[in-house]
């Protein structure tokens, strides 16, 4: 009399290159002649896959047969975008890499146009893999200063109080003379009078005195007639 030998199948799940298990395995005894089939586990780590199938992951039994299932950790994807703020307008180029997942990612802003600064470091600038991830840094026209005084020729004595306002970086400014004290006017309009705005500005506007011609005559009662040279002076 003759029985059909018997034989174990083993089922193993570890990580790639390693014994360590992701999943228990699976060991049962089946006899030689018979058909098998086995299958990646259902509860590995979220974190891993497949990395391929096993060649003899099914097949005929002749004898003990040994199955490893291996898997990997999954690879995300980390895009970081540089746009202008409210638009999808780029100031830099896409960075994109890969990483595992469970590993840590870090990403920082762009050397972007001089016109321009950072809004604010977006929350998942950094962080630990467990997806893709899309970061987005917003930037902002910077803000400069325009200020304009009104002194008096030659000292900082102000005959109107200064205008100070803001403007956004690479937008136009004009500004003009003051009404001042009707004794003095302008002495001429400064060369930064108006412009681009590319960083903080300061205009002054000098004022002089007026000047006067006082001229005295010197005539016969009643007449033009000269008696001595008009005397004429400013």
């Amino acid at each position: 009399y003759y029985s059909l030998k018997e034989a174990t199948l083993t089922v193993h799940h570890y990580i790639e290159g390693t014994t360590t298990k992701l999943s228990e395995s699976i060991v049962k005894g089946v006899n030689w002649g018979e058909s098998y089939t086995t299958s990646a586990a259902t509860d590995i780590d979220k974190n891993y896959e497949l990395a391929s199938t096993p060649s003899n992951a099914k097949g005929t039994i002749e004898g003990d047969t040994i199955v490893i299932y291996y898997y990997k950790l999954k690879t995300a994807t980390i895009t970081v975008h540089h746009y202008i703020e409210g638009t999808t307008t780029k100031l830099a180029e896409d960075v994109i890499t890969t990483q595992k997942y469970t590993t840590d990612y870090s990403t920082k802003s762009a050397t972007v146009d001089s016109n321009y600064e950072l809004v604010s470091t977006p929350n998942n600038a950094t962080g630990k893999v467990s997806g893709n991830v899309t970061v987005t840094y917003y930037y902002k026209l910077k803000t400069a200063t325009i200020t304009v005084h009104h002194y008096i020729e030659g000292t900082t004595t102000k005959l109107a109080e200064d205008v100070i306002t803001t403007q956004k970086y690479t937008t136009d400014y004009t500004t003009q003379p003051a009404q001042v004290n009707s004794n003095y006017e302008l002495t001429s309009t400064p060369s930064n009078a108006s412009g681009k705005v590319s960083g903080n500005v300061t205009i002054t506007y000098y004022y002089k005195q007026k000047s006067a011609t006082l001229t005295v005559h010197h005539y016969i009662e009643g007449t033009t007639t000269k008696l001595a040279d008009s005397e004429i002076s400013t």
